[in-house]
């Protein structure tokens, strides 16, 4: 199997001409197949219908472009609503929303922050917690995920 940063930079330009965004790509080992997880996102969002295009134009990028050894399950789905912040991009984007950081490392004895994102650039976003204000570089995150609050 390529390098999963080859698989997902290679099916991200395929998808870039649908206006379809590859958010991100999950590979995780299932006894001897490799499990390959593509959560994918568009203006108005993703139907089911749209997974079941996307995943056979994927199955076929992967086979021509011989990027996986021997068998594999591909999925294909949203990245739901707590979808993953990956890129300055998707900070961007979610301005105003809140989200949940894991740090690579710790700020003042925190590993993790919640709060809305006040602002983003290309280096670094601003989380607002309610009371304090913090600048948190890219490089730093070990994850970012939405975290809405959700009514019912």
């Amino acid at each position: 199997m390529k390098d999963p940063k080859t698989i997902e930079q290679t099916v991200a330009a395929a998808l870039e001409g649908q206006n379809v965004e590859l958010v991100e790509l999950v590979v995780q080992n299932q006894g001897r197949k490799k499990l390959l997880q593509f959560f994918i996102d568009k203006e108005g969002g993703v139907t089911l219908d749209d997974c079941s295009a996307i995943s056979n134009q994927i199955d076929s990028v992967l086979e021509m472009e011989n990027l996986i050894d021997g068998a594999y399950i591909l999925e294909v789905s949203s990245p739901g609503v707590k979808r993953a912040l990956k890129k300055p991009e998707h900070y961007k984007k979610f301005i105003n929303q809140r989200v949940r950081v894991v740090l690579k490392t710790p700020l003042n004895g925190l590993g993790f922050f919640t709060g809305r994102i006040a602002s983003a650039d290309d280096d670094e976003f601003v989380l607002d917690d309610g009371t304090n204000q913090y600048h948190f570089k890219y490089d730093n995150i070990k994850k970012a995920n939405l975290d809405p609050v959700l009514q019912f």
